[in-house]
């Protein structure tokens, strides 16, 4: 750094030191144009020494100033006009040293040049990355990288020795920033055509608007260069776009479409009206029914998000009743006779499970019989045949029924007798009939329950007694209670075959 001391020009005051870095270059600039003002006769001199001329020597100046810019004394041979110069050739000295001092300290001037270096490796990686990693982000991002790096190259002044290195790189970022430009055109005609296709459903001439910005942006994505650093991201939007623009004329088919289908229904209706008119039988109001049909299918066949749906709903707020009207009165017939006929085919089904004794299908065919036959519709040619049909089921139905009882009375008297029967000894053996129950008790059983009964009078054992009696009154009690439960009627037997007990049941 460098220190210029200055005079400050009027009465004793002392002299300042001035930084080269203080000064701008605005004050340069004002500097020297006050020393171009200066005449040209002016020329320093210097105190105390002679300078060899070609006019001979010259002899020194006097030395009566006591600081520089102070005024002479009288005696010491010094002139204003030659102190001016002095002074004028000292400041345009400072000024020009402060110049240059400034002009060195601007970037790349001295040295290496970081911040170009640091340039070429921000935007070489920043094309990279969107190279490796193509979006629009990265599209943006670059952008704005590749405008900073022109920025910090236009830091570097012209005489700089690195300043045609950078101007050459700065050529490149222009070119390379041209190139992103190219890229994001065909963006932002993608950007209008995505604005428009917002808020579906739209007219045809939309759709065909949309179609043109989604071709002219494909055009425009197919003359990027491969050596553009937005290629890749141009390959992908290629793509991208594409499947946009055909979905954009698909829409515009299903649009037209869907015009057309109304057309149809609109049509379709007048016919049907007419035929209702007429309508009198089965037949007739089979093709009634068929026209009304027709009308709401073609609604219903509109493609949904179309301009066309909302003129198909108001339509089929009023072709849907009428269809339901016709369909009832065309429907009433062809159930009645379908029901009667389903109704006669679970009857001869019921009929075959309750000879086979399968009493749980038995009654489930008759329930779905009687029902399917009390389905049938008032005033048709079935409506008077299914009463006494339903009559006939129900009576059946409940034979079934009732058989079904009796086959779970045998099936628990079944478990109830085994369960008595079981211990050992084997106490008896039973049979199970419809109309009787017959329990045998066996001789071996028997000669136990005498034999300990013995025991318990030999031995005067009141308790063995009480507990042999109790066993023998339970087995009696369940027996009694098998008859109840079942309702059939009960005979004990010894091991002789002779009766000892009876149970009448129900």
């Amino acid at each position: 750094m460098i220190a210029i001391r200055r005079p400050i020009k009027g009465g004793n005051r002392p002299s300042q030191w001035v930084n080269p870095d203080e000064v701008t270059p605005a004050q340069l600039s004002t500097v020297h144009g006050q020393v171009r003002t200066m005449p040209s006769s002016a020329a320093p001199s210097t105190p105390q020494r002679s300078i060899p001329s070609r006019r001979g020597p010259v002899p020194p100046r006097p030395t009566g100033m006591t600081r520089m810019g102070a005024t002479p004394h009288s005696e010491s041979g010094f002139d204003r006009p030659s102190l001016t110069l002095a002074l004028v050739t000292l400041s345009a000295g400072v000024l020009a040293l402060l110049g240059a001092s400034w002009a060195l300290t601007r970037p790349c001037v001295l040295g290496s040049c970081e911040r170009l270096q640091r340039v070429e490796e921000m935007s070489g990686e920043t094309l990279q990355e969107l190279t490796e990693s193509p979006s629009t982000d990265a599209l943006s991002e670059a952008q704005q990288q590749l405008e900073a790096a022109r920025r910090q190259l236009d830091g570097i002044p012209p005489w700089s020795r690195h300043h045609r290195r950078s101007r050459r790189l700065l050529d490149r970022l222009e070119g390379r920033s041209q190139q992103l430009q190219a890229a994001r055109s065909p963006l932002g005609l993608a950007y209008q055509a995505a604005l428009l296709s917002q808020n579906p459903p739209h007219s045809i001439e939309e759709w065909q608007e949309m179609e043109r910005l989604w071709l002219d942006a494909i055009a425009e994505l197919e003359t990027i260069d491969p050596e553009n650093p937005a290629y890749p991201l141009a390959r992908a939007k290629l793509s991208e776009y594409r499947d946009n623009l055909a979905a954009v004329q698909q829409r515009a088919i299903l649009e037209r479409r869907g015009q057309e289908q109304v057309e149809a229904a609109q049509l379709a209706a007048e016919v049907a009206r007419t035929q209702e008119g007429q309508a009198r039988d089965l037949e007739t109001w089979q093709e009634t029914y068929a026209s009304w049909r027709n009308a709401v299918g073609a609604l219903m066949r509109v493609p949904p998000q179309t301009t066309a749906q909302r003129d198909a709903r108001q339509l089929f707020q009023s072709y849907g009743p009428q269809l339901m009207s016709s369909e009832q009165r065309h429907r009433q017939e062809q159930a009645a006779q379908t029901l009667h006929q389903q109704g006669l085919r679970l009857a001869d089904e019921a009929r075959v499970a309750q000879d086979a004794q399968q009493w749980d299908t038995a009654i489930a065919k008759w329930q779905q019989a009687i029902a399917y036959m009390q389905q049938i519709p008032e005033n048709t040619a079935y409506s008077d045949q299914r009463r006494p049909l339903i009559q006939g089921y129900t009576n059946a139905l409940v034979q079934a029924i009732a058989q079904q009882q009796i086959s779970e009375a045998m099936n628990r008297a079944q478990a109830d007798l085994q369960r008595l029967c079981n211990g050992a000894p084997q106490i008896c053996e039973y049979e199970v009939r419809r109309d009787r129950l017959q329990v045998k008790l066996l001789p071996e059983y028997v000669s136990r329950v005498q034999e300990l009964d013995r025991q318990a009078n030999r031995q005067n054992n009141e308790a063995a007694q009480q507990q042999l009696n109790q066993h023998v009154r339970r087995l009696i009690d369940g027996l009694e209670l098998v008859s109840l439960n079942t309702g059939i009627r009960l005979t004990v037997l010894d091991p002789d075959g002779e009766e000892v007990a009876r149970f009448a049941g129900n």
